[in-house]
């Protein structure tokens, strides 16, 4: 099949009576005297591009180490990645359009990885469009003459492709939903908050982010001295750009190790983060997300987190020299006088000492009590879920980590099962089809309606639908943790 956009011609394919439509660019390469720059508008090409194939995912480093599994993972990177790709259910409708922003800590990641495939939602009448946006320092740190925020820029960029084009592949571009998850939810509750967003969605969905995970222009500036000595040159858009795109990529990974893994230096914003990160404070971000909410009417907003967010990040950094480190940032979290380590102890799960009392409170720290906080900030109708199915693989009360939704979102156990062992640990032999159908179901809702199934968060009731075996709606579900981190978080 051959669609027609803005820019020309693009051959796609048929699966399972879908139409899928990949690697198309909305902007130009951003290397070469566009490296470090805001994103440009692609130019027309002759004939036919290739579209059957997924393209390059954006620089990032990419060995044997990275997730180790190519379920989140490209195989390749290269420098027109600034693509993404579209499933739809028929060419010529009018579909309500969700709009996908991959994970990966604004460091690895591709949209047109198999767990982001959009073959269910277009298969329930979404048009599905998965971006890629540039990583790292690339996209992550400001470099001068107006280089902050590339990362964001690439996404908003590609939400007004959205507008200017879905329409040729049956999408509605009156009724798009941006949705994220991990780094791509963060990326989500940024959008959010960019003037040059608005009017470029209706609704947002974002899974397992945080809106603390910017940092002020000045911190942002500081971070790119620190890359830049590493490297050798000079912290200005022209000195970074003087490196070998090969070599940033290559240098990123463990840059981003040292921050994380040296918390005691870095401090409790190094926790759960990477040091590429959104800058407030300049004329892309003005705000933080939740000074933002304050001030706009903004979009509906369906945001939630997982129960053990941080296990397996706490469980990575529990041994060697960094446990002292982790532990005492942990106890600088919680506050010196113990208020918080003793409410956790005595809540309703009666969490007891060691990894377990330093993963929920790090998940809470890190994505919960930060989720709650821009609800509460919000005007517009917000409503919060939290994700409790715990993989048989993991501890008891320990499962229900960091990406596990991804699958039950998307009603696709086969994309993940397809990666073998790893898949068939973390899903089990019995993985409840009825919770994957029950929220992928909400997610359409919520795209097609603004209604996912639920109340909305209102502080008087603070309803939050739990998805788990049994689902429904929980009162104040965090209200023990909540109460404990007011006037901390």
């Amino acid at each position: 099949m051959i669609v027609t956009t803005e820019g020309g011609r693009v051959e796609g394919v048929e699966v399972d009576g879908l139409a899928v439509v990949r690697n198309i660019p909305y902007a130009e390469p951003p290397f070469g005297e566009r490296r470090f720059r805001p994103p440009v508008r692609r130019e027309p090409w002759d004939g036919v591009r290739d579209g059957t194939v997924s393209g390059p995912a954006a620089p990032q480093p990419i060995n044997d180490d990275t997730l180790q599994i190519d379920y989140f993972n490209p195989a390749v990177w290269g420098e027109d990645c600034l693509t993404l790709e579209v499933w739809s259910p028929d060419l010529s409708g009018s579909a309500p359009v969700m709009v996908w922003i991959h994970g990966g800590g604004f460091l690895f990641g591709v949209g047109s990885a198999p767990a982001h495939s959009g073959r269910t939602f277009a298969r329930d009448g979404i048009v599905h469009v998965a971006i890629n946006y540039r990583l790292g320092a690339e996209g992550f740190l400001p470099a001068g003459d107006g280089s902050d925020n590339l990362g964001l820029r690439d996404m908003v960029a590609a939400l007004e492709w959205v507008q200017r084009n879905i329409a040729a592949f049956g999408g509605d571009p009156d009724n798009v939903t941006i949705f994220g998850e991990s780094g791509g939810a963060v990326g989500v509750m940024h959008v959010l908050a960019m003037p040059s967003s608005r009017g470029l969605y209706q609704r947002a969905i974002a899974q397992s982010g945080s809106p603390f995970a910017s940092v002020a222009l000045a911190d942002g500036e500081r971070m790119t001295a620190k890359l830049a000595k590493r490297l050798g040159v000079a912290a200005t858009r022209e000195g970074l750009a003087s490196v070998p795109v090969e070599r940033m990529a290559a240098e990123s990974l463990p840059f981003g190790t040292a921050f994380v893994t040296n918390p005691i230096a870095n401090g409790p914003s190094a926790f759960m983060l990477s040091p590429f990160r959104a800058v407030y404070g300049t004329p892309s971000l003005p705000d933080s997300p939740v000074d933002a909410a304050k001030l706009d009417p903004g979009v509906p907003l369906l945001a939630g987190t997982n129960r053990n967010e941080s296990y397996e990040f706490a469980r990575a950094l529990d041994g060697g020299g960094v446990k002292r480190a982790v532990v005492e940032i942990a106890r600088r979290m919680m506050g010196g006088g113990g208020r918080i380590g003793r409410s956790y102890r005595n809540a309703t799960r009666a969490i007891p000492s060691g990894i377990r009392l330093l993963e929920a409170v790090w998940t809470d720290w890190s994505f919960r009590i930060p989720t709650i906080r821009l609800a509460e900030a919000r005007r517009a109708d917000t409503y919060l879920y939290e994700f409790r199915w715990e993989s048989p693989s993991l501890p008891q009360g320990l499962g229900a980590i960091h990406t596990l939704e991804i699958p039950f979102v998307r009603d696709d156990f086969a994309s993940l099962l397809a990666t073998g062992k790893f898949g068939e640990d973390l899903l089990g032999p019995n993985p409840p089809s009825e919770l994957a159908t029950r929220m992928h179901a909400a997610w359409v809702a919520f795209a097609k309606s603004g209604d996912p199934g639920w109340p909305t968060y209102e502080p008087s009731r603070r309803s939050t639908m739990v998805f788990d075996e049994v689902s429904g709606v929980v009162t104040d579900a965090a209200a023990v943790e909540r109460v404990a981190w007011e006037g901390t978080r």
